[in-house]
């Protein structure tokens, strides 16, 4: 340990660590009434059930046979009360894992490197301008600052896998948002189909004012004489 690591190891006592305990402990609870556990939790917490129940019904076999009955009754409680917790820890519909602590620094970022990756790739087989090549310079750049941003996100006793998993949930869930941006931004510059093969319609740059249609199809038609 570092000194100012050391210091501050020194000054924590063992009540301190013991009220943490029991806040965490509160807070694991509420997490699971409230049914806020992911996948990995609930199949976790299932797990521990299952082997405190196979551990009390076989004390209470036990028990039933040297007639202990007090200790029969206490334990058909605790048996109550763990089969109660598989039961709700059953019904619960886990949630995603928790986003990345930087997710909408990290999604900028990657709004950014998106069309630099397309230059990358629709540059291959061609030599590439002054101005390409300094803006691919930016690249690298941007991908290092993801991963550091990624890595500042990670929790301090967080599993590779479970960190995995969210780093790729947020990737997951930039390309949902991107995807959307894109079909919005494609769908308001494309014309209808009623508009399709029509230039005043078709056409930005030569829209025809509604008003001079109107004028045209309302003006009065002179007589032919004879």
């Amino acid at each position: 340990l570092t000194d100012p690591e050391q210091n501050f190891y020194d000054q924590v006592s063992a009540t301190s660590l013991d009220e943490k305990q029991d806040y965490v402990k509160d807070l694991m609870h509420t997490h699971v009434e409230e049914g806020k556990i992911t996948s990995k939790e609930k199949k976790v917490l299932l797990a521990q059930v299952s082997e405190r129940l196979g551990t009390v019904q076989t004390e209470m076999a036990d028990a039933e046979k040297n007639n202990q009955s007090k200790k029969v009754e206490k334990l058909q409680t605790v048996l109550k009360k763990l089969e109660s917790r598989k039961e709700k820890l059953s019904s619960i519909s886990p949630v995603s894992p928790p986003p990345l602590k930087h997710q909408a620094e990290i999604n900028k970022l990657r709004t950014e490197l998106a069309p630099l990756l397309e230059l990358e790739d629709g540059a291959k087989g061609r030599l590439l301008s002054v101005k390409e090549t300094q803006s691919l310079a930016r690249k690298e750049e941007i991908l290092e600052a993801i991963a550091n941003l990624e890595e500042k996100s990670r929790g301090w006793f967080e599993e590779d896998t479970d960190f995995q998993e969210r780093v790729d949930g947020c990737l997951a869930s930039w390309s949902n948002q991107n995807s959307k941006n894109k079909k919005k931004t494609v769908s308001k510059s494309a014309p209808s189909s009623s508009a399709r093969g029509n230039p005043w319609v078709a056409s930005s740059s030569a829209a025809k004012p509604r008003s001079a249609t109107l004028k045209a199809s309302t003006a009065p038609q002179k007589k032919k004489t004879s």
